[in-house]
């Protein structure tokens, strides 16, 4: 097996174990789930690294999930909460923050692996 089929077995790895941890994290009755979801991302993510570069094509898909999940997480940690605060100030009130730091990690591991199949899968760009 060549690292680009690891590539994009760690990819398909990756993306079950991050439904499997949202599943377990919108489900009480999988709630003991989740840690099995996360190892699963944490060892894809350790392949994906190592395998990233394994041929033009897989390093363009690995740019291209980093660079949406940095976007992302930009988006969120930042322009949500800036959102938040404005909207707050406006309306005099002294709501917390619906964007947690969790919420702004999953969405952005989720951005990195649509943008990654989304690559993949329609060869776009």
């Amino acid at each position: 097996m060549n690292k680009a089929s690891v590539f994009m077995a760690a990819s398909w790895t990756g993306f079950a174990g991050l439904l499997l941890y949202g599943a377990a994290q919108a489900t009480p009755a999988l709630a003991g789930f989740d840690i099995f979801g996360t190892l699963l991302l944490i060892a894809s993510s350790i392949a994906l690294l190592w395998t990233r570069k394994a041929d033009e094509y897989t390093q363009g898909l690995w740019n291209a999930g980093a660079s949406t999940a940095f976007a992302s997480m930009v988006i969120l940690a930042m322009g949500f909460s800036f959102g938040a605060g404005f909207v707050a100030g406006i309306t005099d009130s002294d709501g917390e923050n619906p964007v947690t730091a969790d919420t702004v990690l999953t969405l952005q591991i989720a951005a990195f692996y649509l943008a990654l199949f989304v690559k993949r899968l329609l060869g776009v760009g």
